[in-house]
Order: structure tokens, then C-alpha cells, then sequence
């Protein structure tokens, strides 16, 4: 699951779980699981964004790749 959600960060810089789940093709807790474990190896990080609507800010959570993730892709590509 680490490959392919490490190649769509690369390709479109940053996206919320339930993007990646959808063009994986994999559950979101599956995707958020493998998500939680790139963040703890230093592949992925969390950008966090809100929106203001009313009177409350609704947070949504976009992940992308960190430097250590971008040599991990190229590192996979040339194996």
C-alpha cells in the first residue's frame, strides 16, 4: 500500500485520505492506517487546512510528501 499512495503524493503534491483511497481503490481506514505509518517514518507529513463556514472552522487534513519521501520514490524506481 506504501508505494502506490507515495506515487500519488508525488504526482499531485497533496491529498486528503478519502482522495487517495478512491484512486488506490483500497478502504479509507486501510488508507489512513498505511498513511499513519509513512507519517511515523518520516515519508508523509500533515498539512492541515480550514475552511470558515458560519460561525465554526471546519479543519480538513491534506497529506504530501516530505523530502525523505520523495528519495524513497525515486529509490523504488530504480529497483
Amino acid at each position: 500500500m506504501d508505494g502506490p499512495i507515495l506515487e500519488l503524493l508525488e504526482e499531485y503534491g497533496s491529498l486528503g485520505y478519502e482522495r487517495i483511497a478512491a484512486l488506490v481503490g483500497a478502504p479509507p481506514q486501510v488508507v489512513r492506517s498505511a498513511l499513519a505509518d509513512l507519517l511515523k517514518s518520516g515519508m508523509v507529513e500533515v498539512v492541515g487546512v480550514g475552511d470558515v463556514q458560519g460561525h465554526k472552522t471546519e479543519a480538513t487534513v491534506y497529506w504530501r510528501l516530505t523530502e525523505e519521501g520523495r528519495q524513497e520514490v525515486v529509490r523504488r524506481r530504480s529497483e
